[in-house]
């Protein structure tokens, strides 16, 4: 006998296939499904979030026992990493069919800011269907295994007509009620035309905006999102559609950035330590970093043009090539040709120059 849980007449994210709570066995105890136990969440400078089983807005008394997760509590856990200084890396541990619609936007937008203040990490270990895709979409990265999935981009919503039951029951319901659309989805009644309709809308707009949800978090346009037809993706399969970044295994991810953080590197003619190497690449990127902002200023400013300043240090664009565009920008809003008769010899930076002038004198 198997004992489901459902959220009637409310639009859900979860792959149906997987969506077997727990089994009742005849003469044995409950075996629960997608429970996890995590013993310690932070392995060398490594936080790890687990995100296991029907995902829930809110948290329950017996989301453990029952292989639950909600929103709340991944948020709350991936705050206590973000603050910890000595966590520098965060691990999403996704084994999810999905679960909940209310709440999920909130949680992914929120990651997706986060992965700009620490490194986040997605692994499908061994599903990120539904909602749980789009909190693993969120991440920097997502990471599958040779056998793991990701997919099921769509909105399900199901309605349940219990009346035939009742009717066999011998029980019949009488619902008093104002309001015209009061009773829909009512399951002692049969669904209603006007209730399918409304309903069906409302999964449609839940749909767009998981789509473009997923859309924005992995640099895909909609409509390669919306080609996958809520379809499931395995392997290096994710990683051709778009929807991962690398096959691996778990135990390997987590070996990796252990050796990363304990290994020993010659840097200069002497040995130092990962902590060491990653001081000195953080000053040295420091100091790269400055003149080339400083550069990219100065370019701005010598072409007139400060306002492509924040623009261009927002997209990492370094010197080189907001020389090319600046270059380009003017080429196009001025007489190239008559420029280039004027000062032959001229190099890239004197040409930028002549041409900004003339730009500030016509009053482009």
């Amino acid at each position: 006998m198997t004992t489901q849980i459902n959220w009637m007449n409310k639009p859900m994210m979860i792959e149906q296939r997987s969506f077997e709570l727990l089994s009742l066995h005849a003469g044995k105890h409950p075996t629960f499904k997608n429970i996890k136990h995590t013993a310690e969440n932070n392995v060398e400078k490594i936080a790890i979030i687990p995100i296991h089983g029907i995902l829930t807005k809110k948290p329950g008394a017996f989301d453990d026992m029952l292989g639950m997760t909600s929103y709340e509590k991944i948020r709350e856990e991936i705050e206590k990493a973000l603050i910890d200084e000595e966590v520098e890396t965060i691990i999403l541990d996704i084994d999810s069919p999905g679960g909940e619609v209310n709440g999920l936007f909130d949680l992914s937008d929120f990651i997706y800011e986060a992965r700009g203040l620490k490194k986040i990490v997605a692994i499908a270990n061994d599903d990120a269907y539904s909602a749980a895709y789009a909190i693993a979409s969120s991440a920097e990265k997502v990471l599958v295994t040779r056998t793991s999935g990701v997919g099921s981009i769509g909105v399900i919503a199901s309605h349940i007509d219990q009346s035939g039951f009742d009717e066999k029951q011998g029980i019949k319901y009488t619902t008093v009620f104002a309001g015209k659309r009061k009773n829909d989805l009512n399951p002692h009644e049969p669904i209603t035309s006007e209730s399918v309709e409304s309903l069906q809308d409302e999964v449609e707009r839940l749909y767009e905006m998981f789509v473009e949800l997923v859309a924005r978090n992995r640099n895909l346009s909609t409509e390669k999102i919306k080609s996958t037809e809520a379809g499931l993706y395995f392997g290096e399969k994710a990683i051709e559609i778009g929807l991962a970044d690398e096959v691996i295994t778990y135990s390997e991810f987590i070996d990796r950035r252990n050796n990363m953080s304990k290994a020993e590197f010659n840097y200069k003619g002497h040995t130092i330590d990962a902590d060491e190497l990653m001081e000195e690449s953080k000053r040295i990127g420091y100091e790269r970093c400055r003149k080339e902002v400083l550069e990219v200023i100065r370019l701005c400013n010598l072409s007139k043009m400060p306002e492509k300043i924040g623009e261009f240090i927002e997209q990492d664009v370094n010197a080189k090539q907001a020389q090319e565009i600046l270059m380009s920008i003017l080429a196009e809003r001025t007489k190239k040709t008559e420029i280039l008769s004027t000062i032959p010899q001229s190099s890239s930076e004197d040409l930028m120059m002549q041409v900004a002038r003339t730009r500030a004198q016509s009053g482009i």
